[in-house]
């Protein structure tokens, strides 16, 4: 038995035709791959994307052999090797007691999807440590997770009514950046935009709001429904973590048209209950206010038309010049479809 790096295109579809065998699918994301071979025949794999462990698999004919052992360590190794000493895995609930061995630490788990990282740096310790800088005084607490893709009205109006509930609202904002808008940029224009709201405080969001990025669809049955698989997850972090450590009693979202987002807030409710605050979604002249909306209209070149919908910080922002360069960007997305 050998371990070989899937390079080659015809190495990398073997993989594939592997993990279709035993009911996975190789993921998009993926950067780096072995598998371990036994007379021409791949027996087993394990992949990386960036620092997320993905697409691990035994042939069940070789289960009880320590090919798991074997292809766990050599990612980690590969990991340490690249200065990567953070690393997460999902995968199926039935193969955390492996990962476990690894001293990996069960972060959250539903019926499909487990979620692990290493033990270098823990959800607790990480969220304990923003909250000690934080210095919260209240614990009448409410909690507010957004994208603002750019802010708009609606963002504002959301995180107005939560200040107006309680006595502190902490506003996660995701820190991915696969958005038009760059983190530095929503970050800074939601600063701006709730100074006067001063029992509001803007947070990244951490690592440990579910990435779209990262989240897995590999080994995912057909007729389980991903939004709802990725919104369980996100749920019950947000409930076992933040909600505890930060002392959050509620946390507010706005009402959706978007189908996806709809279901989304759909299992939040499911998980959350009570704790969930769904506010209905303010309009301008009969249009919901959306962040949608206003990337059209931007892509249209109607800036004049955006200043209604949004914040001052936000057009302030998309007259500048790094905002026009955005803007750019994003008439060009649109342009190429």
């Amino acid at each position: 038995m050998i371990i070989k790096e899937a390079i080659l295109e015809n190495e990398i579809n073997k993989v594939k035709e592997f993990l279709k065998d035993v009911g996975l699918n190789y993921d998009r994301d993926i950067n780096y791959t072995v598998y371990i071979e036994e007379n021409d025949e791949i027996i087993g794999t394990i992949s990386a994307a960036q620092n997320i462990i993905k697409c691990f698999a035994i042939n069940p004919k070789y289960q009880g052999q320590n090919l798991g052992n074997t292809l766990i360590s050599h990612i980690i190794n590969y990991f340490h090797d690249r200065s990567i000493y953070y690393y997460q895995v999902y995968t199926k609930p039935e193969n955390v007691d492996i990962f476990l061995s690894f001293n990996f630490n069960l972060i959250a788990s539903s019926k499909n999807v487990s979620l692990l990282e290493c033990r270098n740096v823990t959800i607790v310790e990480t969220l304990e440590r923003v909250k000690n800088n934080l210095k919260l005084t209240s614990e009448d607490i409410a909690s507010i997770v957004v994208n603002t893709n750019p802010p708009t009205n609606g963002h504002l109006y959301l995180i107005t009514t939560a200040s107006q509930n309680h006595q502190q609202v902490l506003v996660f904002l995701v820190e991915e950046d696969r958005s038009v808008f760059k983190f530095k940029d929503r970050y800074h224009m939601l600063i701006n935009a709730t100074k006067h709201l001063s029992n509001v405080k803007i947070l990244p969001s951490t690592k440990y709001i579910v990435s779209s990025l990262t989240f897995p669809t590999y080994f995912l049955k057909e007729d389980v429904d991903e939004v709802l698989e990725q919104a369980e997850i996100d749920a019950i972090i947000f409930k076992k973590y933040f909600m505890t450590i930060f002392g959050i009693k509620k946390r507010y979202v706005g009402t959706e048209t978007d189908l996806v987002t709809n279901k989304y807030n759909q299992k939040l409710k499911e998980i959350l209950g009570d704790d969930l605050i769904i506010i209905e979604r303010i309009k301008h002249d009969g249009k919901i206010i959306s962040a949608t909306m206003i990337r059209r209209l931007l892509a249209e070149g109607k800036i004049e038309d955006v200043k209604q919908y949004v914040p001052q910080a936000t057009y302030e922002f998309l007259t500048s010049e790094e905002g026009k360069k955005t803007i750019q960007k994003l008439q060009d997305v649109y342009k190429n479809g």
